[in-house]
């Protein structure tokens, strides 16, 4: 048996778990396999040495990353090194914006051979794949946050707080402390939650018939009356407009008026013949995706449909902005489509993907060497880390059920939310921890 030493919070070297079996159980002994992020098993016959997790929000809420987009030439399938090099001359650059510092302390990294335990339980969360540099292993699971007992519906940062916000379908709200890791509140609102999201000091929960908000600088809760049936997606602009994409297909928009402190309804956008999943705002427009299969674009300005955009056969699960108008959509036909202005101003497509599995969610963000990832989660569990703009893989998270939800924060870190309710934190490596 491979007998490993380690020293733990400044106590003499214990023996812990090696890959060929187990270390005599005593008192002091760690867990191998809970260092490296990789230990499901509750109880554990190895201790889990307590340590603290910094998780520090990103104080400017900033849900943006830079991508470099591909020819509308290239393709979808592989191609030879020298394709590869006469399409990447071609590339253009484009701000994406997704559509809402850890200590590695007890951090390993895990490799491509050391993904699933030999001689322990198939690991929950774990993560295969290199990157384009031929450096391996950039990310790693951190931390694991249990409490929530159905799908995980939201994971939010509000920008000047030093807590996490994750919600459940069963309505569950939980408060988690960033430096603690540690859950410090705990409520049930009483209906299903479908979408938790954050902009600036507010906090915003869509429920059935109701949309419930909290300025956490004035410590100050709302209850936004006015949806009929459940709230599947919101989004808020900094000029404290709100967005709820309702689940008959409207879209119902607030603004916020200090003088009275409330939420007034502006107008309800009506066009979708079902659902709406998601929305992003951009370059004076809202963009929807629904059940229906389509994306619709409304003006700001004249607070209209401008265009419907088609080319899904299936439900449009995720939208993901760019800065100069562009917009990334997946869904459950299977593909990510990329949408362009043309010189008219209406939008087409500019270019596809397949993949193989239908697609869930989207969403942006960068890694510790600053290069564009775009996290595209499957309904086989996984959620495939792509850098871009070549689409090359740099790694797979695994989960037990579905990841529904996905979040960055500062410092590396980011964030998944899984159908069991599991809240995963990951965090890029740099050179130094990887």
């Amino acid at each position: 048996m491979d007998d490993k030493r380690v020293k733990v919070g400044g106590k003499a070297p214990v023996r812990t778990r090696g890959r060929g079996g187990y270390g005599k159980k005593k008192n002091g002994t760690v867990c191998m396999y809970w260092l490296q992020g990789r230990c499901n098993r509750n109880p554990c016959r190895f201790v889990h040495a307590a340590g603290e997790v910094n998780i520090t929000p990103n104080p400017t809420n900033s849900r943006s990353y830079t991508y470099h987009r591909k020819n509308p030439t290239d393709s979808t399938s592989n191609s030879d090194s020298k394709q590869k090099k006469q399409k990447q001359q071609q590339q253009q650059s484009l701000s994406l914006t997704s559509g809402p510092s850890g200590d590695g302390t007890h951090a390993s990294h895990i490799s491509q051979q050391d993904s699933h335990p030999e001689s322990h339980e198939e690991s929950s969360l774990c993560t295969r794949g290199s990157s384009g540099d031929g450096i391996a292993n950039l990310f790693m699971r951190l931390a694991q946050l249990d409490g929530h007992n159905k799908t995980v519906t939201g994971i939010a940062l509000p920008s000047g707080s030093d807590k996490l916000y994750t919600a459940s379908g069963d309505g569950d709200l939980r408060v988690w402390d960033c430096h603690t890791g540690r859950c410090v509140h705990q409520g049930n609102l009483g209906a299903q939650i479908g979408c938790l999201i954050s902009q600036g000091p507010w906090l915003f929960a869509g429920l059935r018939n109701l949309v419930k908000a909290w300025n956490l600088k004035t410590e100050t809760q709302y209850s936004i009356d006015g949806p009929v049936g459940q709230v599947y997606a919101l989004e808020a602009t900094t000029e404290d407009v709100l967005f709820a994409g309702m689940e008959d297909g409207s879209i119902f928009t607030w603004k916020y008026d200090p003088k009275t402190d409330s939420f007034p309804l502006i107008t309800i956008f009506k066009g979708h013949t079902a659902s709406v999943l998601s929305l992003q705002v951009g370059c004076k427009s809202l963009y929807s995706g629904s059940m229906d299969n389509t994306i619709r674009r409304w003006d700001l300005d004249t607070l209209t449909c401008s265009q419907t955009l088609l080319g899904h056969s299936a439900a449009v699960t995720s939208l993901v902005l760019s800065g100069d108008g562009c917009l990334l959509s997946c869904s459950l036909d299977q593909t990510i489509k990329i949408w362009a202005c043309r010189q008219d101003g209406s939008m087409g497509v500019f270019d596809t993907r397949n993949e193989e599995h239908p697609i869930l969610a989207l969403f942006g963000m960068h890694d510790a060497h600053d290069k564009p990832i775009l996290c595209c989660s499957c309904n086989d569990n996984s959620v495939i880390l792509y850098e871009l703009p070549s689409f090359t893989k740099r790694g797979t998270i695994f989960s037990k059920q579905e990841v529904g939800r996905i979040q960055s924060g500062l410092g590396g870190l980011f964030f998944t939310g899984d159908g069991t309710g599991q809240v995963a934190v990951w965090k890029w490596l740099t050179p130094r921890t990887a």
